[in-house]
This record gives C-alpha cells, structure tokens and sequence, in this order.
C-alpha cells in the first residue's frame, strides 16, 4: 500500500511531491539546506492525522488562493483546498480514523510532543509513586536494549515501567525508595523512549522531523542502525529529517533523499553520501575507493567503469598503489584505521597473474580476467594478421605497450576497447563485481 502527499503553492514551497511504499518497512533520510521545504513537508504530514496543524503551527501567510494538498492512502484521495471564508485548508471527505491511527509525525521546537511533556506526567505523580511503592510496575527489557546500544553503556538497567490511566510512564529506580521520572531524563533519551513507543503502537509510517536535535554525534551514529532493526521488526517506516553527518554516514544507498526547492517547486531525489556531504557541508570526498597495482590497470578499470557500469551511483577514486602486494596491505590497514573510508567501501583490483598467489585470496580482493593489459595486448600482437607489426614486440609486453601509446600509434582507448571486444563475455562478467561495488541496488 502506497501514502503520497503532493502540495501545491504552499509558502515557501510552490509544489512537492513525497511517496512512500509502506509495504517496504523502509528508513529513510530527507536532508536538504535550510528552507527547502523539510518541516513544511513533515506538517503536510501531520495535517493528514491533525486537520488545523498548519493554523496552530505556522502563519497565517503561508496560504493564498490555489492552495491545496491531496492526499492518497491506498485507493482513497482526500483533497485539502484553501478555503477563503475559513482562512484555511478544508477537506469535505472526512479522514477515517483507522487511517489516521496509521501515522505519526513528531516536529521540531517548540511544536513537537517531545517539548511538551512536563506538565502532563506531573500531574501523574501521585499515581506513579504509589505504582513504584507497590511494586506494581515491568522492567522493558528490550527498551532497555535498544538505550543501552545507542548509548553505549548500562545505564538504563535500572528502568521501569509504570502504567498510568493516560499511557505509561518510565522511571530509574534509587536507593531509599526514589525514582527518576522520564520527564527528568535528558530532552533525548525521552525523545527515544516516546520513540519507540510510536514504532510499537502498529502505526505503518512515523515521521521525525529534526531527529538529531536532541542527540550527541555517538548516540547519533548508532541510532541509524537501530531504526531499520524496528522497521523490520514491527512492519514500520521510518522517514525523518536531520543536519547530522555523523548519521547520513550510516544510511545506506537507498535510505538517503535529497530535498532541493527551485522556481518550479521542490524535489526529492535518491544520493549518496559524497554528494550530500560535497553539497551541504563543502567536504570533499568519495562514497567507494578502488585500490590497484599500476596506472595502466587504473586508466583500464575506469574504461571499464565507463562502458560497462553507466551510470554509477556512487562517487569512486581509483588509486594505484604500487605492487599487488602493497595494494593489499593498504586496504588492510585502511580496515584497521579507516583513513579512506569503511571497510566495506574499499576494495583491490589485481592484475589477472595474480590470481592463484595468496595475497590474492582474501575477502574484497579481485583479479581482472587478462593476466594484465600489456600481455594482452602483447598477445593480440602476435597474431600474424595484426596491423601495424611493431619491432619493439620483442623487447616483451611492457615495451611494447610503452612504445605504442608513446608514439601513438594506438591510444591506451583504442586497445581498451580492443581488448574488450576480443574478451567480450569475461570482462562482461568481471564489470558485474564493479557494477555491484559502484551502483545502487535496484
């Protein structure tokens, strides 16, 4: 079942579209510079679930003749229009409950509920002492699970859970029979408490906007991972916004949107991290490295990235190294100190007689089909009907590559293309590794 919300000539915002397939139980990241329509997008949400969101929400100058949001869940459309008596939106079908009960949505400072939780637990102090007095509450273990691995630490493990007529309340146990309600715990780990307890109640789709605003960079970085374990876990999605670096690192190819508005309106398009991260925050950078031997075999692979794997996804940098050895040992140490990037983004490619020695053997390292560009080419020489015959052949196969791009009489793309014309079906096989290290999943 697809939720699609389209706007139209809603200040700042001319027109946006935003679908979702809640039957993937995805995450997903929209970021996007200031002003491109982020929280305007969260509220057009909200305003399925909550009908005056924008008129407690925002002024009263965002709306003009031709305002209109339509909404589609499944089947059914329901279209919100500016109503110039009421000074609003209006819709005349009514949104049944069921479907509203299937969405969240929790905005920023000072509307979200994150920011408005004191009075309402306060109020229940009575009725959380005696439940703790009593004895008459449950520990969440898997609560406390999901705190301790984004914090890091064991400091949740005293964390109850008390009942209360209006909901639940989580509170630490103290010595001497006092507790710690949630509404004293650090603005984010209430946020992630009150979290998963939205991802819990069976709603299909939550929405956070400004999901950083409350944690530090760690709590950050692991957050991520957590979510797409509760979007699988309880047939959720997950869609929020965030400024944070430390988080966009995390996502994966297919969890990441940018948001850009222009003259025309504002879109919402698939990128990597690179391009975000070059974009937004002026870093420069690449999404995959591709570690190999020598520059010949670095000029080849990019002819072949280019013919075999349009259009990648990813940013990448090809960079040689030296001997095939030293280009294992490079990826090695960046697996232990991760000075280019995570393991996983970084791999070697080795010259094709390295196939059967054992620095070749191992995890993320790859042999191209042709024993190395210049024996092929060197081969393809020997063929006696091969034109121009160049004496220099028998100075061996480096020579004889060195002497024929020197002297031009064939460029490096000529006998690139070449030698994958003649080894069509192997180097056809080969690009798959690269296509699967470069693209993005379908």
């Amino acid at each position: 079942m697809h939720f699609s919300v389209e706007l139209a000539e809603i200040r700042p915002i001319k027109a946006l579209s935003f679908e979702i397939d809640l039957a993937r139980n995805q995450l997903l990241c929209i970021v996007g510079k200031n002003g491109s329509g982020k929280t305007t997008l969260a509220k057009a949400i909200l305003n399925f679930t909550l009908a005056d969101t924008f008129t407690r929400t925002s002024s009263d100058g965002i709306f003009h003749h031709g305002s209109k949001i339509c909404y589609r869940f499944g089947a059914q459309e329901f279209l919100f229009w500016y109503d110039d008596n009421l000074r609003m939106l209006n819709c005349k079908a009514p949104i049944p409950e069921a479907l509203k009960a299937q969405i969240s949505v929790e905005l920023p400072m000072p509307h979200g509920h994150r920011f408005n939780f004191f009075r309402a637990l306060s109020e229940s102090d009575h009725e959380i002492r005696r439940a703790t007095i009593l004895g008459d509450y449950r520990k969440p273990e898997e609560l406390i699970e999901f705190l301790s691995r984004i914090y890091g630490e064991r400091r949740f493990d005293d964390l109850i859970e008390v009942r209360l007529r209006t909901g639940s309340c989580c509170c630490i146990t103290l010595p001497g029979g006092r507790y710690l309600r949630e509404d004293y715990f650090s603005s984010g780990e209430y946020f992630l408490i009150n979290l998963y307890r939205r991802v819990r109640k069976g709603q299909r789709l939550v929405v956070i906007d400004e999901i950083d605003i409350s944690l530090d960079a760690a709590a950050q970085a692991r957050l991520t991972a957590e979510l797409r374990t509760l979007c699988t876990e309880y047939h959720v999605n997950i869609v929020f916004t965030s400024h944070s670096l430390a988080m966009m690192q995390t996502l994966q190819s297919n969890e990441l949107l940018y948001m850009e508005r222009n003259a025309e309106g504002a879109t919402l398009v698939p990128v990597s991290f690179s391009y975000v991260k070059s974009l937004m925050f002026g870093f420069t950078g690449r999404d995959r490295y591709i570690l190999t031997e020598d520059e010949v075999l670095k000029e080849f692979l990019s002819f072949v990235i280019r013919h075999y794997c349009p259009p990648t996804f990813y940013s990448y940098y090809l960079i040689e190294v030296g001997g095939a050895g030293q280009v294992v040992d490079l990826m090695a140490r960046n697996d232990r100190d991760g000075f280019l990037g995570p393991t996983e983004d970084v791999i070697s490619i080795l010259d094709g007689d390295q196939k059967h020695a054992k620095h070749a053997q191992g995890p993320k390292t790859y042999c191209m089909p042709l024993e190395s560009v210049e024996k092929a080419f060197w081969e393809e020489h020997q063929c006696p009907d091969f034109q121009p015959r160049i004496s220099a052949e028998q100075q061996g196969p480096k020579a004889l590559y060195k002497y024929v791009t020197r002297n031009k009489i064939f460029s490096q793309e000529e006998i690139f293309k070449l030698l994958c014309d003649r080894h069509h079906e192997v180097i056809q096989e080969f690009a798959s590794t690269l296509q699967a290290f470069l693209c993005r999943p379908t």
